[in-house]
Parts: structure tokens; sequence; C-alpha cells
């Protein structure tokens, strides 16, 4: 027999209130009915939906009117939206985590970084509409989780590239990182198909990652350091954008 599924109860957010750059710290779960595991699941993938559409500005009443279920059902499963953002955030995380996971256990070591590089590139891709949800500062406790989880596996894997003379000696987990961002800004650019134009990308800088007897200039950032740069230049493209608008308002 299958056991139910579990749920993990998210705590309110310490030190910033509601707002935007709560942090979510969580209990021990607890087992689900089936029916309960489905509203459940339907609270969070409603969310997913309203969040891309219209960013963090929706309720509560709005993801439980989205998901069809009642609002007493949504207040039962998560105390307020940031714990529901929370719920999102660690299905992400696990299932990023299990990417990296797969690709280690693959055999061929090429087939398992083309693995990782293509999957972890198609989960951005169909997330990139959520920017508010994965703005600088408020989902960095689930990416450091995630760097912890992952970097291990991404190393091994690495290795035993290099090993087998597939992969450039001087590549590492952090080169990654920073090679997943820039294909992701690709779904930014306009195009008749999208996809067609990422996996373009991909495929050329899955030939950089060959050997090519030649050295890479500098050493690559750790995964935590290349997130931390991403972050910071982020956050202050974001603050010149609200400066901009802000100089751009009529007085009144």
């Amino acid at each position: 027999m299958t056991p139910a599924p579990l749920e993990t109860q998210p705590l309110e957010a310490s030190g910033t209130g509601a707002g935007v750059g709560a942090v979510v710290t969580f209990v021990q779960p607890r087992r689900l009915r089936a029916d309960a595991a489905r509203n459940r699941q339907a609270l969070i993938d409603a969310a997913e939906r309203l969040f891309t559409a219209r960013g963090l500005s929706v309720t509560l009443d709005d993801i439980a009117a989205e998901a069809g279920v009642n609002v007493a059902t949504a207040y039962r499963h998560f105390a307020n939206k940031h714990a529901l953002i929370g719920a999102f955030l660690q299905q992400q995380i696990e299932e990023a985590v299990t990417i990296a996971q797969d690709a280690a256990a693959t055999p061929d070591p090429w087939q398992g970084i083309t693995q990782f590089l293509t999957r972890t590139l198609e989960l951005l891709s169909a997330r990139r509409g959520l920017v508010d949800v994965f703005k600088p500062g408020f989902a960095d406790e689930w990416l450091e989780r995630l760097d912890a989880q992952t970097e291990p596996l991404l190393l091994e894997l690495i290795e035993r590239g290099r090993a087998a003379g597939v992969l450039r000696e001087d590549l590492a987990p952090g080169d990654l990182g920073v090679i997943l961002h820039m294909l992701a800004t690709v779904c930014d650019i306009p195009a008749a198909d999208q996809k067609v134009l990422m996996y373009r990308y991909l495929e050329l800088m899955l030939a950089a990652l060959r050997p090519t007897g030649t050295s890479l200039p500098g050493t690559a950032p750790t995964p935590a350091e290349a997130r931390t740069a991403i972050e910071t230049a982020a956050r202050a493209r974001s603050n010149a954008a609200t400066r901009r608008a802000t100089k751009s308002r009529p007085i009144r």
C-alpha cells in the first residue's frame, strides 16, 4: 500500500513580517489523506500560474479560487501566501536536485552533463515568468540549499568526464551555473520558436565543454559566488529601473 504524501508546514516568516523578503522555515512533515494531498498540490499549481501572470500581488483567496477549492481549505494547508510560496520553492529545489542526481548516476559522463544542462535549462525557462518569486534576496535560503546538495554531484560528474577525456580539464561546477544563467537569458529574446533558439545556444555551449588543448583564463566562481554576483547585478538593475520610473512620473 502506497503511503500518503507528506505535508511540510511552513512557520510564520521571521524578521520581515509577511513582506516579500520573508524567510520561511519548516517544521516536521505530517501525512496527508489523498484528497487533502490533491487539494494542497492544486493550490501550489494554481499559485504558480497566478504568480507567473500577476506576480506576488495575488492573495491566498485568489489562489484558492484559481485552484477550485474554498478559502478555508487553503488556510488549512497554508497560514498565508508566503507559506504557500515556500512550499512551491521546496518543490522546485527538489526537482532541481533530482535532475542533478539523475545526471550524476548516468554511466556516460558526457550524457550526464548534457542531460543536466538540458533538463535544468528547461526547468529554468518554464519558470522564467516567476520573477517576483525568484527575485534577489527572496529565495536565497532555497538556492543555498540547492548549491549544497548539487555541487558534490556535479563535481563527481565533471571528474568522471575529465577522466574519460570528454570534458575539458579546467571545467568546474561554478562554470555550469554561469552557463545556465547565460542560456536562460536566451528565453528573453523574441523568436518564432524560443525553444529552438534555446537549444541552438545549448549546443554551442556543449561544444565549448569539449577538450580543446587550450586553457581557460582565470578561475571559475563557486556556485555561491556566481549566484551572489548575479543577484547583486539583478538587484542593481531593479533599483535603477525603479529610480527611472520614479523620475518619469509627473509632479503633481
